[in-house]
C-alpha cells in the first residue's frame, strides 16, 4: 500500500503546486484521516499548513504547523514549519512571537537548512 499512498500524496501536493489550495489542504486532511499512521502523514500536514498560508489564512496556518509539532517533533519537516509559524506571526504583525519562534528553531534545529533561514531573517530583527 506504500507505494499507492506515496502516489496518492503527489498527485494531492500536484494539486497544491496548481493553485488550488484549498482543495489540497482538504484532500492531505483526508489523507491523514484515512492513513494516520503512514509515513507521508507528517509530510501531508505539513503541506496542510503551507496551503493555509497560501490563502492568507495565516491563523490556521500556525495551528497546522503547530499539530505537526505536537504529533511529529523529530520529524524532518519540524523545523520547516517552525520557520512557517513565524512567517504567519511577521503578517499577523506579531513580530516578538515570530522572533521567539526563530530563536527556538535555531536552538532545537541548528543544523537544519531552516535555521540558516531563521538566522537570516532574526538579523533583520535588529
Amino acid at each position: 500500500h506504500y507505494p499507492l499512498r506515496r502516489q496518492r500524496q503527489m498527485c494531492i501536493r500536484d494539486r497544491f503546486k496548481a493553485g488550488d489550495y484549498k482543495k489540497s489542504g482538504s484532500s492531505f486532511a483526508d489523507f491523514i484521516q484515512r492513513y494516520p499512521d503512514s509515513a507521508y502523514a507528517p509530510s501531508a500536514q505539513y503541506w496542510i499548513g503551507n496551503a493555509y498560508y497560501a490563502q492568507r489564512d495565516y491563523k490556521n496556518a500556525i495551528t497546522a504547523q503547530q499539530a505537526l509539532l505536537k504529533k511529529y517533533p523529530d520529524n524532518p519537516k519540524a523545523a520547516d514549519a517552525l520557520l512557517n509559524i513565524a512567517s504567519s506571526q511577521v503578517e499577523l504583525k506579531d513580530r516578538s512571537a515570530a522572533k521567539k519562534t526563530l530563536e527556538s528553531l535555531v536552538a532545537k534545529f541548528p543544523n537544519a537548512p531552516a535555521a540558516q533561514t531563521a538566522k537570516e531573517r532574526l538579523a533583520n530583527f535588529k
